[in-house]
């Protein structure tokens, strides 16, 4: 069974891994990419996947994404437009997504028309199925944990105690290199480094197109300490899984940081830039409710590195439920194909 992965390939750990694990679970199917696309090679890994040359317009699609379907720019704007005149097809089935408010009914209009033609849609938080139940009346939609709280457990090292404090920098448009939550992340780093004797991973989760290791370097050259704290930067190898498993707490602005935190029993403070990672903390009744990016409590994040908490354990049916993006997948896939 031959089918097109599509999503973002754009050297973002979460895409990636999300890409990654999907693949991993349906192991009898035969998954090609285009090969114009900017891959990561970590994709490759798994026997299942292949590249083309061109697309072949026969194959059904299955996109792999998370916020993928945003309208946040003006280029946004344009692309969703220019999608709806062309009556583009993107997509049959979607696994992994969210929907971000929109701040205009045309927006909102272009991406319910190109969702509804899908046939299957999983998605990963309560706001977003309701929206989807709503928007897209004749697609089969269901709600499940994110795709990564599936992360097969040998994808996973030993956590080791070596003290050190992770903290995944998002480096958003606009931010230039002194701005001030670059600087208040350099504080939290020097004040882990001053109380507890330990180091820092400063964490580029996306290595593509965002550039998250811009902002990591400033971060460790607005620091007192910067010899103490190392960067690190998601490529094919698991790097960032490694350097969590170094981690006593960790800090994250990245939606995955958090994912990745619950998943091996991390404490984490959020640092809020998006709704879905408000989401995820509400639906999750994670303990810690962090701050909004542009409005950073240095205060309340001292007291969090400095308590004695080490670890917070979620409820572990997420991670057999996230699962379940497979089962579900198989169950339309046979009933849609195979009918025609």
């Amino acid at each position: 069974m031959k089918i097109e992965l599509s999503g973002f390939f754009d050297s973002n750990f979460g895409d990636d891994y999300i890409m990654k694990i999907i693949v991993h679970y349906l192991p009898e199917f035969e998954f090609v990419i285009n090969g114009e696309h900017r891959y990561t090679s970590m994709l490759l890994q798994e026997k299942n996947v292949s590249l083309c040359k061109h697309t072949d317009k026969s194959l059904p699609i299955l996109i792999v994404t998370g916020s993928g379907f945003m309208i946040n720019s003006p280029n946004a704007f344009k692309h969703e437009l220019l999608y709806f005149l062309m009556r583009k097809h993107i997509g049959d089935y979607c696994m992994g997504c969210n929907i971000e408010p929109f701040d205009s009914r045309l927006k909102s209009f272009l991406i319910k028309k190109k969702l509804s033609r899908f046939k299957l849609i999983i998605c990963r938080d309560k706001f977003s199925y309701d929206w989807l139940r709503t928007s897209c009346p004749h697609t089969a939609v269901y709600c499940l944990p994110d795709i990564l709280f599936s992360i097969p457990e040998k994808w996973l090292p030993e956590r080791r105690e070596c003290g050190m404090l992770g903290i995944s920098i998002m480096h958003r448009a606009g931010d230039d290199a002194e701005c001030a939550y670059y600087r208040v992340m350099a504080e939290a780093a020097d004040h882990w480094i001053s109380e507890s004797g330990g180091g820092v991973h400063i964490m580029a989760f996306d290595t593509g197109t965002e550039d998250d290791a811009f902002a990591c370097r400033e971060v460790r050259r607005m620091m007192r300490c910067p010899d103490k704290a190392d960067i690190i930067c998601h490529g094919s190898g698991g790097e960032i899984i490694d350097a969590y498993s170094e981690c006593t707490k960790v800090i994250g602005a990245r939606f995955h940081s958090g994912v990745l935190a619950m998943r091996m029993g991390i404490a984490f403070y959020p640092v809020i830039f998006r709704e879905k990672m408000r989401r995820l903390i509400r639906e999750t009744n994670y303990p810690v409710k962090g701050c909004d990016i542009d409005n950073i409590n240095i205060a309340e994040i001292k007291r969090f590195l400095d308590s004695p908490e080490k670890s917070i354990i979620v409820n572990k049916d997420m991670f057999r439920e996230a699962k379940m993006y497979a089962d579900m997948f198989r169950d339309e896939y046979n009933k849609n194909e195979y009918s025609k």
